[in-house]
């Protein structure tokens, strides 16, 4: 678990997994990047009723990358599962869900689920419907199909990861570093809750953090031959080119790159094109 000026929330979601009903240990490893709020102070005063939760050192904010990793390569087991400071679990068998899985299919790499989303405490709609079961490289490259507190992964995969450049979706980049390790399951069954709010990274990226994000493609091009590096590259602009801090020169920009670089998957990028035309219709029709 990473957090950063989580007191709001830190509590229920540090609480939904001292509360996983398993028949194996488990421990929680908590990486705090120095946040000015009350979130220290609520993980260390659980920390200190509970063994199972491990607080990591707080000198100074180092970042949300540098973080993650650190947080990361502290676990010591088996598998190893996220969830950040402001989501929670919801069902207290998700951690023995994935583990049976994980263990009878020596073939997959990591396991996720469908999660809620959450806003003002009201759950509004699950995160994404239709997705296979099974998932590979390439359902990774685009807009994600799960949220990071339902994914669940076998911890060799870190060593794939600690390599890349710095990068802002860190998630997005361990997703990919699993798929690189095999496949990934995917169950439809609720099991966590993904909270939208204002203080969300996602809502305060700016544009020269977002393409942090090309950082790695040339990393992940060596770790796989074929890694499709243009569809990522298009994906990557059209999130700048879409990113609510961006000027409206920048979004033509990035998005014009984004048009351009969509063709090395030409057809489907036409498809994709068109989703995003009607959702922004819809959301238009909405508004209005």
């Amino acid at each position: 678990m990473i957090a950063y000026n989580h007191e709001e929330y830190i509590r229920q979601a540090i609480e939904s997994i001292l509360r996983q009903d398993v028949d194996f240990p488990i421990e929680l490893v908590i990486g705090d990047d120095c946040s000015p709020d009350g979130t220290a102070a609520i993980c260390e005063e659980i920390a200190a009723g509970d063994p199972r939760v491990r607080l990591l050192s707080r000198e100074r904010n180092l970042g949300v990358m540098p973080n993650f990793t650190r947080t990361l390569l502290a676990c010591t087991g088996e598998y190893v599962a996220v969830c950040e400071g402001d989501d929670y679990w919801t069902d207290p068998h998700k951690l023995r869900k994935q583990v049976q899985f994980l263990d009878a299919h020596p073939d997959y790499a990591g396991a996720t689920h469908q999660s809620m989303i959450i806003t003002n405490n009201v759950a509004v709609r699950v995160f994404k419907e239709n997705v296979p079961p099974t998932l590979t490289m390439m359902d990774m490259i685009g807009g994600r199909l799960f949220h990071t507190a339902s994914v669940m992964f076998r911890k060799p995969v870190l060593s794939l990861f600690i390599e890349s450049p710095l990068v802002l979706s860190c998630d997005r980049l361990l997703n990919i570093c699993i798929s690189f390790a095999g496949k990934v399951h995917y169950s439809n069954e609720r099991m966590c809750a993904y909270r939208l709010h204002d203080g969300g990274m996602s809502s305060n990226a700016s544009v020269e953090q977002m393409k942090l994000d090309l950082n790695c493609i040339s990393y992940l091009k060596r770790v796989s031959p074929v890694f499709p590096k243009y569809r990522y590259m298009s994906y990557v602009y059209a999130t700048i080119g879409l990113c609510k801090a961006a000027r409206f020169e920048q979004k033509i920009y990035y998005l014009s790159l984004y048009f351009l670089y969509s063709f090395s998957h030409f057809p489907g990028n036409l498809a994709f094109i068109g989703s995003r035309l009607a959702r922004a219709a819809r959301a238009q029709l909405l508004g209005s």
